[in-house]
């Protein structure tokens, strides 16, 4: 009896690691592990995917690069060289694809979030034996056409002087994100008759940065009556600006990101991918379930103008309350009820 029991023992550990084995994840975060002056969007990236590994059962490893390239290359290095089934990275200026291309390891699931390679660099990392799974990234065309519509549309104008000056903070034009930004702003004022851009300046994502520039813009343009800024910390030090020079009533300023407190200070954000960390381990949930889940490039219209309606959500980012969202609503496993779209209205109403 006891050598039936001893075998079946054995049996039962050889046999079940394979179904029940923890899924687990290596991501490098390009931001910094703490307050810093572009704004809490990383961290909160980090806070969203937490809160989706609890849910899906991952393992989930993060290191932070604290905006240091040099760092981030030896993170893609030490990462590389770990035994995690998939990684996470962020392209930000073709540094991690570089990173990888030089480096000796290689990895058979990688997955790019938010920023990805050119499809060229994808082909070359390909070639020398990585496994590039797909991209998950946000329609950052869609964030800047939003948040530019929505500024034009909060603007007075006289039938005396209709024209509408107005500046554009652009962040670092170094990246992808922040071109795609500008393309979708360039979109509407390009086709906007009276809406006249009297300069685009690149202020670095930085809020202390965008309050220096502004303030010297708003005194040789002190009709602006519009600041259209990449995101919402640049959005904050124009605010800052503006009120130092006693101007602020007359300017509707806006960014991106849905930052803390952005509606104290500012009059519009568009906001929502901050919550693609979460999507992006949902999508590899489902890929280590079942291989036929391919994950694929992903560009998805995340994007929306905060109102009232996403108060919710957006009180859940930033009380780090995000276990309210059970992410496995968006697994294609949730059979009951069906798996939902992943969108900012289904995550806003899992919150309440």
């Amino acid at each position: 009896m006891f050598k039936k029991f001893a075998l079946t023992c054995i049996f039962l550990m050889f046999a079940i690691p394979s179904a029940a084995a923890e899924l687990k994840v290596t991501f490098i975060n390009p931001g910094f592990s703490d307050d810093n002056p572009t704004g809490n969007f990383w961290l909160n990236v980090t806070a969203f995917m937490q809160a989706a590994a609890e849910d899906l059962n991952i393992d989930l490893s993060v290191m932070y690069a604290n905006r240091n390239h040099i760092d981030m290359k030896k993170m893609v290095d030490k990462a590389l060289s770990r035994d995690d089934h998939y990684l996470v990275l962020v392209d930000e200026k073709s540094v991690v694809a570089q990173a990888l291309l030089s480096s000796q390891e290689t990895h058979d699931k990688i997955i790019f979030l938010l920023n990805a390679p050119t499809k060229q660099e994808q082909i070359r990392l390909r070639s020398k034996g990585f496994g590039i799974l797909g991209s998950i990234v946000p329609d950052n065309f869609q964030a800047g056409r939003l948040l530019i519509q929505q500024l034009d549309s909060l603007v007075l104008r006289s039938k005396k002087n209709p024209v509408v000056n107005s500046l554009a903070l652009l962040g670092e034009t170094a990246t992808e994100a922040a071109r795609q930004r500008e393309q979708g702003l360039l979109s509407h004022s390009n086709r906007s008759y009276n809406l006249k851009l009297q300069q685009r300046i690149d202020a670095n994502w930085s809020q202390q940065e965008a309050y220096r520039i502004t303030k010297g813009l708003l005194k040789r343009f002190p009709e602006t009556k519009l600041i259209w800024a990449a995101n919402d910390a640049m959005a904050k030090g124009a605010a800052e600006a503006a009120t130092k020079l006693s101007i602020r009533q007359q300017i509707r300023i806006g960014g991106v990101n849905w930052d803390k407190d952005h509606h104290k200070v500012l009059d519009a954000s568009v906001g929502g991918h901050v919550t693609l960390g979460a999507f992006t381990l949902v999508k590899i949930a489902d890929h280590f379930n079942d291989p036929a889940n391919i994950i694929g490039d992903n560009e998805l219209p995340i994007f929306k103008v905060y109102n009232n309606k996403y108060e919710p959500l957006y009180k859940a980012i930033h009380s780090k309350t995000l276990d309210k969202i059970d992410f496995r609503y968006f697994s294609i496993t949730h059979t009951s009820p069906t798996p939902k779209p992943f969108t900012l209205d289904n995550m806003t109403a899992l919150v309440k």
